[in-house]
């Protein structure tokens, strides 16, 4: 039989709680849906399923309505029962003491029958420990920026770190292409520290916080979706994009800034992504080939163009050259956005490729005796044909 609820006042007391210092209160078998945070301490009732005096969650009688609880908090969704969600956010050896009173226990010894059926204290963790949390971080990287914390993160500005962002960026694609599940986690980890560590300094220089960053982002995607958070009716994904960049423009004359459809793309976002960037809001706006025929003989016509000015030396013809094949690849992108390709991933694939294509040839060539620098042109060739997937 479960055990009767105290009050709230016993179990406080019990505790040695005091509510001016912050406490959360949930019953555990609404754990999963509830946005609590482990840097305060937290008292766990019994189920609210197992409690004949606990009214539904649509406020009328236990008795007379089955009880149905709710889902799993985004964000935290990828687990659920509230032993799951206990072991994720604190460490496995922390001591929860059921209350009123009883032997604490290690959370890694308890299970979802035995939370729900009495009520549990869950101690606060200390900021550094409370590694699960969107404080944690917070925490940690304000720590290392202390007057006593790392000379390395002491030294650094916004300008300092940008290339990290970029780096991490990167690395973090690369786990999407060829990591596990464990590799993208540890990657998207590294990339949302750039964002800690970006809003550690504007919070020291009194700039802005995560606080704006979160909101600044939450407002920003509810606004550009009034077709999920409003009553705008839109027939396809398409029709999303042109929205989106409507209200991109209209964002932009509202803030002061350049009316231009274009004048939002990255300077320093790389060439091929910022080509396709630039013919998506051209789509976006009507400008753009009736079918994908266009497209090829654009190709085609660049492609005859970088052909005729290759004939000639000299700096105008560099010029030339590089104006060329710059209307090759703007018009590749466009093939590739008609097709539906991303232009980078192609490539970095066609990278990949080569190198392995390149590496197999190596060793078919050691196996043989061969030393590759010493083949010529036709037998190089041979052994690229041989090893090249049929």
């Amino acid at each position: 039989m479960p055990t009767p609820p105290a009050s709230l006042d016993a179990l406080l007391s019990a505790a040695g709680l005091d509510p001016a210092d912050g406490v959360q209160v949930v019953a555990v078998d609404r754990l999963a849906s509830i946005p609590f945070d482990p840097g305060l301490s937290l008292i766990l009732l019994p189920a609210l399923s197992d409690r004949t005096d606990a009214p539904a969650p649509d406020g009328t009688d236990a008795a007379a309505a089955p009880d149905a609880a709710p889902g799993a908090l985004p964000g935290r969704h990828a687990r659920s029962g509230p032993h799951a969600v206990l072991l994720a956010l604190y460490p496995h050896a922390h001591r929860l003491r059921p209350l009123p009173g009883g032997e604490a226990a290690a959370l890694d010894e308890l299970d979802d029958a035995t939370l729900a059926r009495s009520a549990w204290l869950v101690p606060a963790l200390p900021p550094l420990d409370n590694l699960a949390s969107p404080h944690g971080m917070a925490a940690i990287s304000s720590r290392l920026r202390a007057p006593d914390g790392c000379p390395w993160d002491r030294r650094q500005t916004h300008a300092s770190l940008r290339p990290f962002v970029l780096e991490e960026a990167y690395e973090t694609v690369d786990a999407i292409e060829r990591g596990t599940a464990a590799d993208l986690a540890e990657e998207l980890g590294d990339l949302f520290l750039q964002i800690i560590l970006h809003a550690q300094l504007a919070a020291e220089e009194g700039a802005f916080d995560l606080t704006d960053v979160y909101r600044t982002l939450g407002a920003k995607i509810v606004r550009r979706h009034p077709h999920v958070f409003g009553d705008l009716e839109v027939r396809d994904a398409a029709e999303v994009l042109r929205n989106w960049e409507a209200i991109k423009a209209d964002e932009r004359v509202d803030a002061g800034a350049s009316p231009s459809p274009f004048a939002g793309i990255a300077r320093a976002l790389p060439a091929l992504p910022a080509s396709r960037e630039i013919q998506e809001r051209a789509s976006s706006m009507g400008w753009d080939w009736p079918s994908i025929e266009g497209v090829w003989e654009k190709v085609s016509e660049e492609l005859a163009e970088l052909h005729e000015a290759g004939g000639d030396d000299g700096d105008r013809a560099r010029d030339a050259l590089l104006h060329e094949l710059g209307d090759v690849l703007f018009a590749t992108v466009n093939l590739a956005r008609w097709m539906k390709l991303d232009p980078e991933e192609a490539l970095r694939a066609a990278n990949r490729r080569w190198i392995e294509r390149y590496e197999r040839v190596e060793a078919l060539a050691a196996s043989r005796g061969q030393v590759l620098a010493d083949l010529s042109p036709e037998e190089k060739d041979l052994l690229w044909n041989e090893v090249k997937p049929r």
